[in-house]
Formats: C-alpha cells, sequence, structure tokens
C-alpha cells in the first residue's frame, strides 16, 4: 500500500503534491505531442511541395554523370600525367584500385579457407570473442567482483513514464524523419 506521506531528505511529501505534477506533466507531455504532429505534418507538406523537382535533379545529375563517366572511360590517353584533372570544381580522372572483395556466403569460404590453407586459417579468418552480459548477470555478486564486474542501478530505482503516450518514441520519430528528409535532399 501506498502511503500518503513520506519523509524525505528531512521534508515531508505527500501523495496531494504528487498528484498535481503528475497531471501537469501529462499536460506538458500531450502539448509536445500536438506540437510533434504539427511539425510532422508540416514537414510532409514541404516535402511533397519539393519532392518532385527533387527526384527530377536527381534524375538529371545521375544522366550527366553517366555521361561523363563515359567520357572519362573513352579517353584514358587525357590522363596520363596528371591521372587527375580538376574542371569546375570536379575532379576527373582515373586512379589505381585494390578493387573491393566481395562473396555471398561467408560460412561456405570459411569452411573453404580451413580447408584448402589450414595453415593460414588463423590469419584469413577473423575470430571474436565478447563477454556474454546475459550470462554473467546469472552469477553471484561476489563472483561478479572477483571478475572485475559489477552491476550498476540496482536496487529501487523512479518510475516517471507515461502510460497514454510515449513522448520519447515520438521524439525518435521525428528525428528519424528529419533525418530520412535530410538524406533524401542529398
Amino acid at each position: 500500500m501506498i502511503a500518503p506521506i513520506e519523509q524525505i531528505a528531512g521534508r515531508t511529501v505527500t501523495l496531494a503534491q504528487i498528484e498535481p505534477q503528475c497531471e501537469r506533466y501529462e499536460t506538458e507531455s500531450v502539448r509536445l505531442e500536438q506540437l510533434i504532429a504539427a511539425l510532422e505534418a508540416e514537414l510532409e507538406t514541404v516535402k511533397q511541395k519539393h519532392l518532385r523537382a527533387i527526384k527530377r535533379q536527381a534524375g538529371l545529375v545521375a544522366s550527366c554523370e553517366a555521361e561523363l563517366q563515359s567520357l572519362i572511360e573513352d579517353a584514358p590517353e587525357l590522363f596520363i600525367r596528371p591521372r587527375t584533372i580538376t574542371l569546375h570544381g570536379v575532379k576527373v580522372g582515373f586512379t589505381a584500385s585494390n578493387g573491393r572483395l566481395e562473396f555471398d556466403d561467408e560460412a561456405s569460404v570459411i569452411a573453404r579457407i580451413k580447408k584448402s590453407r589450414p595453415e593460414d586459417a588463423e590469419l584469413l579468418i577473423r575470430q571474436s570473442e565478447e563477454v556474454n552480459k546475459e550470462a554473467l548477470r546469472t552469477l553471484p555478486a561476489d563472483e561478479l567482483l572477483e571478475l572485475g564486474c559489477q552491476l550498476e542501478g540496482v536496487g529501487d530505482t523512479v518510475v516517471l513514464k507515461r502510460v497514454a503516450g510515449e513522448v520519447e518514441k515520438l521524439v525518435n520519430r521525428l528525428i528519424t524523419k528529419l533525418v530520412d528528409a535530410m538524406a533524401d535532399a542529398n
């Protein structure tokens, strides 16, 4: 049962003092949700207003890039010395590339290395170790200390979470949308 009066840090706190703070917290959280919703609506409007032009321009830039790439590939003799030049802020030419190593099935590659190059397997296959925190949690505190571990934040902690709406999810969703909108603009 919740005691209606508690002695905290030398002062008396009552549920009558906590209740209006809960009401204020909820009211301010709802207002924040409304502001986020209004911002999201305006962002969507702005996005729709500019989206067609951005897509058209992105297509045009991709076309120009493909055309320029083709011209450069057809004229390697222009890029012997120097191998690259900068024209109108665009660096063009050739550079040596080591390529990119790719494979479809990592497990298959690992098995083939172990079979055909067992003496090099340790060098060619990366082994990683990490602590299994879930398993460590099951050990007693004194054993954890022996291993150089400690549990942080054990014991009573304050719970302060809105039940009706989760502001954190709204803010995270807004941040994700802003980042996505910025990425789409590039």
